[in-house]
């Protein structure tokens, strides 16, 4: 069964939820290398990134001793 008799198919519509889920490498290793390079310039700078994330959602003050 060619992909096009699938479309033409009553039944395409219960797989299409479905098709989603095929991750093939082609797809897979260029998203892989994105988040690796994003995976490494947060560790390249991560003082920088966590004292930015302490300033947006702020930090607890200090108990008091």
């Amino acid at each position: 069964m060619t992909i096009f008799a699938l479309i033409s198919c009553d039944h395409f519509t219960h797989w299409m939820p479905w098709v989603w889920l095929y991750i093939g490498p082609d797809v897979f290793l260029p998203v892989a290398s994105a988040l690796a390079a994003i995976g490494g310039v947060l560790l390249m700078f991560w003082q920088k990134v966590v004292a930015i994330v302490g300033r947006l959602f702020g930090r607890p003050p200090k108990p008091k001793e």
